[in-house]
């Protein structure tokens, strides 16, 4: 295999896996199967194994209908997290298995790196989508990453010159976001593992955070009476602050402010008062303060934290 077709395919399978790893392996199998695609790795034959297609569309359609529900996408996504990854780097090193051990070893590497990466930012795009979770745009999203699959993988072996641009320029989209899409991660996982922490008893209610000591000297400057309380959330959309940042809701019965860390340096945000709202929802809890000017902050509480928050009781005003 040329080596130019040879590093596309490492990182184009890499790339389609932390998309829908699925769609990946049926597509891979049946041109391998049927003879659609040329100069795909030998070593890649085991995917056109009938077992290994049958397997691959069966949990495909199963990722089909859970990528249209809201709030599911968000669970299937999460557990993948785990296993698109590791399928991409495997698809990675099938795909280099030409080379010799140490190029091998990097193309695994490479290939669940970028996996992750890819992976990262199709649950990002997915939650921050949750924004106006209706079948309709999630439907939509899912149809078009399913597309972008079948025609990256079909570019990858008839052109890959042309692959080798658009994966450059996909990489480059992917550094720009990859700060935004981390702290995604890291809410959704954080979500998941808060789901399953709310069903452990006797938790105290009510209870607030202590303080950490990047926050103290700041709250001093803005509370000398201190009688502030502190709630563990993320910021969904808050001025002047990074969009889904963990931080913390401090709470005065007259003030609130949202504060956080950016660029080792701590972050204060005055809120807006104005009526405020809780809404449930089945991995986290959303609070909204919708000020003058009909100015929405939001904030997601993870279910072991928003038992905390007193503010879960009702739709009220806040000043």
């Amino acid at each position: 295999m040329p080596p130019l077709q040879t590093i596309t395919g490492i990182l184009g399978l890499a790339m389609v896996s932390g998309i829908n790893l699925y769609a990946a392996i049926l597509v891979v199998g049946l041109s391998i199967r049927y003879h659609w695609l040329t100069g795909l790795p030998h070593q890649l034959v085991t995917l056109a194994h009938p077992a290994v297609i049958i397997l691959a569309a069966v949990l495909y359609l199963l990722e089909f209908m859970a990528d249209k529900v809201p709030f599911i996408s968000i669970v299937w996504d999460g557990v993948h997290t785990f296993i698109r990854p590791i399928g991409g780097a495997l698809l990675s090193l099938a795909a280099a298995a030409n080379l010799n051990p140490v190029l091998q070893v990097i193309a695994f590497l490479a290939g669940g790196s970028l996996a992750l990466g890819t992976h990262s930012t199709k649950m990002g795009f997915r939650v921050l989508a949750h924004t106006s979770p209706e079948p309709v745009t999630h439907s939509m999203m899912s149809i078009t990453e399913d597309v972008g699959v079948v025609g990256l993988v079909v570019l990858i072996y008839r052109s890959p010159r042309i692959a080798l641009l658009v994966l450059g320029v996909i990489l480059l989209a992917l550094a720009f976001v990859t700060p935004l899409l981390l702290r995604v991660l890291r809410f959704v996982l954080r979500g998941i593992g808060g789901r399953i922490l709310s069903w452990i008893p006797g938790r105290d209610p009510f209870k607030s955070v202590p303080c950490p000591n990047w926050l103290n000297t700041r709250l001093a400057q803005v509370l000398p009476a201190r009688n502030e309380k502190l709630y563990h959330c993320f910021a969904r959309s808050v001025r002047n602050a990074p969009r889904m940042k963990r931080g913390f809701l401090v709470w005065t019965p007259q003030r609130q402010w949202f504060a956080c860390r950016r660029l080792f340096r701590p972050v204060v945000v005055e809120l807006g008062a104005g009526d405020a709202e809780f809404h449930p929802g089945m991995i986290f809890d959303v609070f909204a303060i919708t000020g003058p000017g009909r100015v929405r902050e939001t904030f997601y509480f993870t279910k072991d934290w928003s038992h905390r928050f007193p503010g879960r009781s009702a739709a009220r005003p806040i000043a």
